[in-house]
């Protein structure tokens, strides 16, 4: 049987906020979580980030059955999280422009979501970044080409635990809707089986998980819920 990679898709910009708004929602996030959000500069981005981070707890919670501001993440050489203490369930989480997506499987998984900025830089970067074969493909696909590549890129990096910057070589212009993904420069362990992801229009994202073994992915929505409601039980009622 096949591994499951749950993909749940969170939306930063939804109105009304719940009662209390941010501040409320910023209660369920530890002090490390608080101080990153605080590095926001713009009130949006702070907003949109303690979201998406007590989306993913209240979620969290709700699949480990305990309140989402219990939850205890360790972390691993280059900062990619775990839940502590919970054995076969792995997690990733991005956020780009006004969405977020967090990743759930049996096996280390990382997700990867791009909204494609009309001032992206895109064929710069791709000089710069990309092997010569994909520099081709965005020089004929544009933007929408090169973002696909990057959020597959990013969401093996995440799967497999390193920096950004080691994933930047990976090979991953397929077509297939799956792909296994290795290393060339073999610093990163994998491989990874890489999909594309279905999202609304100008955004791109990608989930990958670790072995080459295929995988499915679903989709679900995360719904707003009072904070006063946001235990273990009555999450499972806020999402669909």
């Amino acid at each position: 049987m096949s591994a499951e990679a749950e993909v749940w898709h969170i939306p930063l910009s939804s109105e009304p906020e719940p009662e209390g708004g941010p501040s409320t929602l910023e209660d369920l996030l530890d002090d490390n979580e608080r101080s990153r959000a605080r590095m926001g500069k713009l009130p949006g981005m702070r907003r949109r980030f303690v979201r998406a981070h007590a989306a993913a707890r209240i979620i969290l919670g709700a699949r480990l059955g305990q309140p989402p501001d219990t939850v205890r993440f360790t972390r691993g050489r280059w900062g990619k999280p775990a839940v502590e203490g919970a054995r076969g369930l792995h997690f990733s989480l991005s956020h780009s422009g006004e969405l977020a997506l967090l990743a759930l499987a049996p096996r280390p998984v990382g997700v990867d979501v791009e909204l494609a900025r009309a001032d992206l830089d895109f064929t710069r970067l791709a000089r710069r970044f990309f092997p010569e074969a994909e520099r081709g493909s965005v020089a004929r696909g544009g933007r929408d080409t090169f973002v696909r590549l990057w959020t597959r890129k990013e969401a093996c990096v995440k799967a497999a635990g390193g920096r950004l910057t080691q994933g930047m070589g990976l090979p991953v212009a397929h077509t297939a809707p799956q792909a296994v993904v290795r290393d060339p420069a073999g610093e990163l362990e994998g491989p990874w089986r890489v999909a594309d992801l279905a999202l609304p229009d100008g955004y791109a994202g990608a989930v990958a998980l670790f072995g080459g073994d295929p995988f499915s992915a679903s989709s679900r929505m995360w719904y707003d819920m009072p904070p006063e409601e946001s235990d273990a039980m009555s999450a499972t009622r806020g999402v669909k």
